[in-house]
């Protein structure tokens, strides 16, 4: 059971904490339940943006960003005619608050972090709780020199749908209709920037893509072909791929990963953009992926080909999945005291024992009636398991500190591991 309410964090019946899990609900025949919610109200930061001789700056954008690497756009505001601000609808949790670039009269205003810094690891970090701001976290705006990136979009193919143009730096992205596009107020650093214009409209117009990298130390200006791309897909043994193959992408750039999309192939064949991105192949039933060839993992990289595979696509990419019978599964029964646990959720991790890294996103279930649990679909490896109604989604530290059970698959292996539900102390 779950509850919401604007303004409020929404809470499902027996959670903990804010980001704890909700238990279930057991009516029984002829009975009935009373539950009781309470929701709390969202957090936020509030402080001042002020000028060198501490007055404060009116219609000044503040933006808050947690605290990740890169950091990830969470919430902004404008301050009011005193300078004052307050960003609302934050979750608990440490962030990290930045003035935008600003123009006033007479100067330029660079983005800037509390404790005056331009620097990621050298800003202040503000930690939020529930039902109260953190108060008095003021911003100082550094004076400095803003750059404009202007240029035009020209397509190798006519006709030409509606093209948008993207400009991604570390500290988020910003988007504009084209051909002609112009970024203002940007602070020297590196960037990124991909063009697309949608195909159908006007008749016979075909996807077509741009992308490049550049550095900006002054008003720059940039002329970006866009052109139509051949991304194409292919397994062994091919029999044995589904028919059509299920591939899930998602882009990747200097603000981070974007949300996750299911590729529409058409002979194994997909129309995606231009620039870096990470792919991810579903297997049928009873196979895993083995392999992939036209990746580009970075050195050192700790991915699995049966996990996101980093690669850049270029005007013709081809892709191989290698697939292996014999997938392994996990099940097992959770229990605490003695008996078993309905509907308790369960969070399964790949892991690598030496960089002592989560190799994958975490897969989650729910236990049954009889506190049952199973996952199939598993790759040869080594993976950490946890039953609590503790955490949502436990991050990796979390899974060390329960701790985690730690299980070895091996092809066509079923392995069982009863679980003992974890609870905080």
């Amino acid at each position: 059971m779950k509850a919401s309410r604007r303004g409020f964090m929404p809470m499902e019946y027996g959670q903990k904490q804010w980001n704890s899990a909700g238990v279930p609900v057991v009516v029984a025949a002829d009975g009935s339940a009373f539950l009781n919610i309470r929701l709390p109200r969202y957090p936020g930061i509030t402080g001042t943006v002020v000028d060198e001789n501490d007055v404060g700056l009116p219609e000044m954008e503040v933006v808050a960003y947690h605290a990740t690497q890169p950091p990830k756009l969470a919430s902004r505001a404008m301050s009011d005619d005193r300078g004052v601000y307050r960003i609302p609808g934050l979750t608990p949790g440490t962030y990290l608050v930045r003035s935008a670039a600003g123009r006033g009269e007479l100067v330029d205003y660079l983005p800037t972090f509390s404790r005056e810094t331009f620097r990621v690891e050298e800003a202040g970090m503000v930690q939020v709780s529930l039902d109260d701001d953190a108060r008095n976290v003021d911003v100082r705006p550094m004076q400095g020199k803003l750059f404009t990136v202007t240029g035009g979009v020209t397509p190798a193919a006519l006709p030409v749908g509606p093209i948008s143009v993207t400009l991604a730096s570390d500290m988020g992205r910003q988007t504009v209709q084209g051909p002609a596009f112009q970024f203002d107020g940007l602070p020297p650093g590196p960037y990124e920037i991909y063009a697309e214009a949608r195909e159908g409209q006007p008749a016979g117009a075909r996807f077509q893509s741009g992308y490049t990298r550049l550095s900006v130390s002054g008003n720059t200006r940039v002329t970006l072909i866009i052109s139509v791309s051949d991304t194409r897909f292919d397994c062994a043994p091919a029999p044995d791929c589904g028919n059509p193959l299920q591939i899930k992408a998602r882009r990747l750039d200097l603000a981070g990963r974007g949300p996750e999309v299911a590729l529409k192939l058409k002979d194994n064949r997909a129309t995606l953009a231009l620039g870096r991105w990470e792919l991810m192949l579903l297997p049928p039933p009873g196979y895993y992926v083995s392999a992939m060839t036209g990746s580009l993992r970075p050195p050192g990289g700790t991915e699995r080909p049966d996990g996101w595979n980093e690669t850049e696509i270029h005007s013709f990419s081809l892709f191989r999945f290698s697939l292996t019978a014999g997938a392994g599964s996990l099940h097992g029964v959770v229990k605490a005291g003695g008996e078993p646990v309905a509907g308790a959720p369960v969070h399964l991790e790949a892991y690598d024992p030496t960089s002592r890294k989560r190799l994958m996103d975490l897969r989650a279930t729910r236990t049954g009636m009889r506190g049952e649990y199973r996952f199939d679909g598993l790759a040869p490896g080594t993976y950490r398991v946890l039953a609590t109604f503790e955490y949502q989604s436990p991050d990796e530290a979390l899974m060390e500190v329960a701790p985690a059970t730690s299980v070895q698959i091996e092809a066509h292996g079923n392995v069982q591991a009863d679980l003992a539900l974890y609870e905080q102390r």
